[in-house]
């Protein structure tokens, strides 16, 4: 039973409830409905959106909070900004919280760092109630990235409910380009300023002329287009093996694991996992696992991350698993994962601006088999032996995997 009682509005304080139900805080704190927002712990009490959903986060995924003093104060910037950027503003300053948004987030998965956090969350919850201001061609930065936190928190974490979904096509949503910066003393450019000027004092005949040699330019053939590749295939998802696993120095929450990723003799890879809320420390020794092998490293309350262990969650949020290999008598540290029908060559790391794995991974599960699915075709390891071998969770069937 919760010793905390989180008190909130009705239809209000969306930040506070989306980052409750996000980091699965019914274990911290229960929900009670009130006039003003609040927290009560052991008779203390915390006031202030920012202040509360910080508690939240520390007690159930401290990560959100970010590595790092720099990246903590940005996060809290960003989540403080967020509070008075959208609420009860006039429409020129609702556009321009939306244009400096849609400028930090150019090149950006996330707004902080290389994974989501609290920010995320909280800018979130704000820019949803005014949703129906985003524009393909004033904020398509915005727009890419609302598209990923509502299938990564939202839709993944079946709260449509309480956060209606935004139709987006991302078809639509043009590649973001990074501005040219103009050189002072651009010799081209001041060549090209002169031109113009002459331009607009010569003769009528002179333009004409050009437009005629332009006119005669032939265009170049176009191309064939590459065949796509399936983006699975550009994951590189492999067996793993812990060799050991402690304690986080620094986050009761974390474990840091020395696993063997098959990347040659005496060579192990440090990789975070949040996980122990879910196993004991002593469950995490010499096991096997599958872990995503190519994003790129992160560093995790001080220490990089060089790759994530997949595991499925049950939908109701009772249970965590680690994802392995049904016969590990078969494999070995560093065989590939594949799914039939598809083929391609996994990234040497996956470019985060591309976001491959977070195109895919909403469409991994496991069913009433308990076996790992991407869609509805299994997770097969490719074995030394050619005989393909299945991943399973231990007990969690119809759940969700990351």
């Amino acid at each position: 039973m919760a010793a905390a009682i989180l008190k909130l509005p009705e239809n209000s304080a969306t930040e506070v409830l989306l980052v409750y139900k996000y980091t699965k805080a019914e274990s911290v704190a229960n929900i009670e409905t009130a006039t003003d927002v609040s927290l009560e712990v052991s008779g203390e009490k915390y006031d202030g959106v920012t202040t509360i959903c910080k508690y939240l986060a520390s007690k159930t995924q401290p990560e959100l909070l970010g590595d790092g003093k720099e990246n903590q104060a940005e996060i809290e910037a960003w989540s403080s900004w967020a509070l008075t950027a959208f609420k009860g503003v006039p429409s020129k300053e609702l556009n321009a919280a939306l244009q400096k948004l849609n400028e930090h987030l150019l090149g950006r998965t996330f707004l902080v760092g290389n994974q989501i956090s609290l920010a995320d969350l909280i800018v979130f919850a704000h820019v949803h109630q005014i949703s129906k201001n985003l524009r393909v061609k004033s904020t398509p930065n915005v727009l890419r990235w609302f598209d990923l936190i509502q299938n990564i928190v939202v839709i993944k974490n079946d709260l449509v409910k309480n956060f209606a979904l935004l139709e987006i096509n991302l078809d639509d949503v043009p590649e973001p380009e990074a501005p040219k910066k103009e050189k002072k003393g651009d010799k081209k450019g001041d060549e090209k300023k002169g031109a113009e000027k002459k331009e607009e004092g010569g003769k009528k005949g002179d333009k004409k002329d050009k437009k005629e040699k332009k006119e005669k330019k032939e265009k170049k053939p176009a191309a064939p287009a590459e065949p796509e590749q399936p983006v699975f295939t550009r994951l590189d998802i492999r067996v793993g093996y812990i060799r050991k696993c402690e304690k986080h120095p620094d986050a009761d929450s974390l474990y840091v694991e020395e696993i063997d990723c098959g990347d040659g003799e005496g060579v192990y890879r440090t990789i975070v996992s949040g996980l122990v809320k879910w196993y004991p420390v002593e469950e995490m020794q010499n096991r096997w696992v599958i872990v995503m092998a190519n994003l790129k490293p992160a560093s995790m309350r001080g220490i990089k991350s060089a790759g994530m262990v997949l595991c499925a969650s049950a939908p109701d949020g009772s249970k965590v698993e680690l994802l392995k290999p049904v016969d590990t008598s078969k494999v070995k540290p560093g065989d590939r994962i594949y799914i039939e029908g598809l083929e391609g060559e996994p990234e040497k790391q996956l470019p985060p601006k591309k976001k491959y794995f977070e195109a895919v991974q909403p469409d991994f599960n496991t069913k009433d088999d308990k076996i790992a699915y991407f869609q509805d075709k299994p997770f097969l390891i490719k074995t030394a032996s050619g005989e393909p071998v299945k991943c399973e969770a231990a007990t969690v069937q119809g759940g969700g995997i990351k």
